[in-house]
């Protein structure tokens, strides 16, 4: 058993990710073919005996990866990006852990997440999926590469040159995703490649400054606030402004709403267990939730096909989260995917809905349309 700091009790992790996914252990298919659910399968079935430092590792980032997009995610954030990559770590570990990073950027992470889009069709890019999970993948690459730093061996380095190819070849591919919806002039794609664009940069920020990597450090210069700052120290524009662009979309005014103010943390929708029996009702980018509600409606319907008391209590939660979060739209939209499924609703929130005007095509394409408008005229705030 590893000797190093460690957060949560390993038994304990296991039961939040099976409490907050209880299909993981009976689900086939695809789904069960994605690495971690195969590894939190055998911690439940062989029990949770004396971790290694490295096992501990695959199962905190297992859980993390599982769980990131579910209502009620588990909390190893800390341990993944920075606690379990101590100092005196023995290097073969460290290894063993940057190897199981690297490797899990190859992982499909549209099997247990809504949140993605592809690029666009007829390119390169149609089948490359930009998902926000690669926000929580720069996020371990880049604890492993400062954590590499701590090394004076020549392995060492070569070892954290790699994850730095690593993460640049990932960027590289974020900026051809949105370049290729860009010319596409696919405005929805551009809006929810923009949602994830702007939380996977801000994570990777984040865990720079975690880390506290010097200004002159090779990452920070390349990469930092690329989704805030156009130019680089030489006044270059990075990525052909296309990061920088995503990211002013982001915080751009559409309906009276943003992307920004649309995609907090959905701490109303954690309530309903109901909301965590399946992985059609996983969370999707907001404000695009009229075919979620549709999916919950029916997913929870009465064996009659009638709203059940589950359904009910997502109505509530919905109406009332909506009324926290003024100028959002979502939880409107959510609601309106909803009355398609059951209009006996209609009567009870038709003067609510009043926010959240129009059909699903219709809200979808005013979006497409403004955001193409903005992209258009963002360019002309670079200084």
């Amino acid at each position: 058993m590893s000797t190093h700091p460690r957060g949560i009790a390993p038994d304990l992790l296991l039961s939040q990710v099976l409490n907050t996914m209880p299909y993981l252990l009976g689900r086939s298919g695809e789904f069960a073919r994605f690495k971690p659910t195969a590894t939190v399968r055998n911690f439940e079935r062989g029990g949770i005996t004396d971790l290694s430092h490295f096992d501990y590792f695959r199962l905190c980032l297992s859980a993390h990866y599982l769980s990131c997009g579910t209502p009620v995610p588990t909390d190893v954030d800390n341990q993944i990006r920075r606690k379990l990559w101590p100092r005196d770590l023995a290097l073969e570990t460290a290894f063993e852990m940057v190897d199981l990073v690297l490797e899990s950027r190859k992982w499909d992470f549209t099997l247990v997440s809504t949140r993605y889009t592809y690029g666009a069709k007829g390119t390169p890019f149609e089948g490359e999926a930009l998902s926000g999970h690669l926000g929580e993948w720069f996020t371990v690459a880049t604890a492993a590469y400062a954590a590499l730093g701590q090394y004076s061996s020549a392995a060492a380095r070569e070892k954290r040159a790699v994850v730095f190819a690593e993460i640049t070849a990932e960027v590289d591919r974020h900026s051809e995703i949105f370049g290729s919806l860009w010319r596409a002039k696919d405005g929805l794609g551009c809006l929810k490649a923009a949602a994830s664009l702007a939380h996977n940069f801000g994570d990777l920020d984040r865990v720079m400054d975690m880390w506290e990597l010097s200004v002159g450090d090779p990452l920070r210069l390349k990469f930092y606030k690329l989704g805030s700052l156009p130019f680089d120290t030489e006044k270059k524009l990075r990525y052909l402004g296309r990061l920088w662009v995503a990211g002013e979309l982001y915080k751009s005014k559409i309906e009276g709403s943003s992307l920004a103010l649309e995609n907090h943390r959905h701490f109303a929708l954690r309530k309903p267990k109901c909301l965590r029996g399946s992985p059609e009702f996983l969370i999707p980018t907001a404000p695009f939730f009229d075919h979620w509600g549709e999916s919950v409606a029916r997913g929870l319907a009465a064996a009659d096909g009638s709203p059940s008391a589950d359904t009910r209590e997502v109505v509530d939660i919905l109406i009332a989260g909506w009324e926290r979060q003024p100028g959002t739209v979502a939880y409107g939209r959510g609601l309106r995917g909803i009355l398609t499924v059951h209009p006996e609703f209609g009567a009870e929130f038709k003067v609510l809905l009043e926010k959240a005007p129009g059909t699903r095509e219709e809200f979808e394409s005013r979006w497409a349309v403004r955001a193409l408008e903005w992209m258009d005229e963002i360019p002309s705030r670079a200084e």
